[in-house]
């Protein structure tokens, strides 16, 4: 168990003291103590120090006089007690551990002064602490409260940045079929644009053969004139042998015929030509749409795939700056809390030993009380028997009762 050294002060430092505390005590007085004296002060050093009223003291325990034999004889003995264990339990705290009765019902200057001394001293200390076991006090319930604040939002925070990982593990599947959709379309591109250059080569290929058969038809037009101008020549130059002519309009026909066969074909040609041409044309145009608008498309969702992966690094990035101030927060939180419940365990190893030592004195208390209530019971047996065993007294007559003392 611990002691504390506490300086012994002298009368007058004592007296100057008391005066402080509101009571006005002389050194004469001090130095010839009566419990009169000592009684008020020691009540109100408990009444400041201890943190109970006279009024507590005064009030009885209803359950301890429930198991006393004769209640009534204790209406005194009880708030001496309390005010006993009262300012025991008070210079114990302050260093002093034999203190009892014969303090208080018969001090001694001596003791009396060592007694104040040590109240007196542990009256200052307590005076300097209080302000800081405060002020500890203030900043640890603070501390508390940030912390279950710092708790909460951390919990929070926690949650939407799980919210934030399920929604982007939920959004990984949509990401997925959009790279897969994304894959798709430009296969689909690479097929469209080699259809679209095999087109355009086939293009190319009807665009001669319609310009080289507009050529045919153009020249064919031109022998089919060049036949009828002749025709027409040879109709007024020959008359002699209308066989011959005959004949020779008939070959002319003919070729003539012919010449209009192959330009009707040449013009049919050209006609399917020309709305191959305007088919292969419009199925182009229609490749170039489909491949801008797949372009369009992949790019865009690129774009929002991207967003979307930003603001998510952005959010995971902002979440763990957030969850590393709260983390060194915590950290700073727990060792002040740490710090705080080593001072309340301290303080609590000072209230057991005070404890201890209360109840040590309670017990010598409760000893000397059974002690005394057996001596009391014994003496009430003692003249019970004495009064039994004393001889009655002689009876008086009238004679002797007016007989005259004789004084010599």
């Amino acid at each position: 168990m611990s002691h504390y050294s506490f300086p012994i002060l002298t009368d007058r430092e004592v007296a100057q003291c008391l005066n402080e505390l509101g009571m006005t005590y002389s050194v004469e007085q001090l130095s010839k103590p009566t419990f009169e004296l000592v009684h008020p002060i020691y009540e109100n050093l408990v009444t400041a120090l201890v943190g109970i009223t006279r009024e507590e003291m005064q009030q009885p325990v209803f359950s301890a006089i429930d198991a006393l034999e004769f209640p009534e004889l204790h209406d005194e003995s009880i708030p001496a007690l309390a005010f006993h264990k009262a300012l025991s339990k008070l210079l114990t705290a302050s260093g002093v551990k034999d203190f009892s009765f014969r303090d208080l019902y018969k001090p001694e200057p001596q003791r009396l002064r060592r007694n104040l001394s040590a109240i007196i001293n542990f009256a200052k200390f307590r005076e300097e602490k209080l302000t800081a076991y405060t002020e500890l006090q203030e900043s640890f319930e603070t501390l508390l409260t940030t912390k279950e604040t710092l708790e909460s939002e951390h919990a929070a925070l926690q949650a939407e940045l799980a919210a934030l990982k399920e929604s982007q593990a939920a959004e990984l599947p949509e990401a997925a079929r959009i790279e897969a959709e994304a894959q798709t379309i430009y296969a689909e591109n690479q097929t469209l644009n080699r259809k679209q250059a095999a087109l355009a080569g086939e293009v190319r290929s009807l665009k001669q053969q319609g310009n080289t058969l507009t050529d045919e038809a153009s020249q064919l037009r031109y022998k089919l004139s060049q036949a009828r101008g002749t025709g027409e020549d040879l109709r007024a130059q020959i008359v002699q042998s209308p066989q011959k002519i005959q004949a020779l309009l008939e070959e002319i026909a003919t070729a003539v015929e012919r010449e209009r066969i192959a330009l009707v074909d040449a013009d049919r040609r050209s006609r399917d030509l020309a709305s191959r041409l305007e088919v292969v044309s419009k199925v182009e145009r229609d490749v170039v749409k489909a491949v801008a608008a797949l372009v369009e498309r992949i790019e865009r969702v690129r774009t929002q795939c991207e967003v979307k992966r930003q603001a998510a690094e952005g959010r995971v990035e902002e979440q763990l700056r957030s969850k590393e101030a709260i983390t060194a927060e915590n950290a700073a939180a727990l060792a002040k809390l740490a710090e705080n419940e080593a001072m309340i365990r301290a303080l609590r190893d000072r209230i057991a030993e005070m404890r201890g030592a209360h109840e040590a004195s309670v017990n010598y208390v409760l000893g000397q009380y059974h002690g005394l209530r057996e001596a009391v019971s014994m003496y009430h047996d003692d003249m019970e028997n004495a009064v039994a065993e004393a001889p009655a007294p002689p009876a008086m007559t009238p004679a002797t009762a007016t007989r005259p003392i004789n004084v010599r």
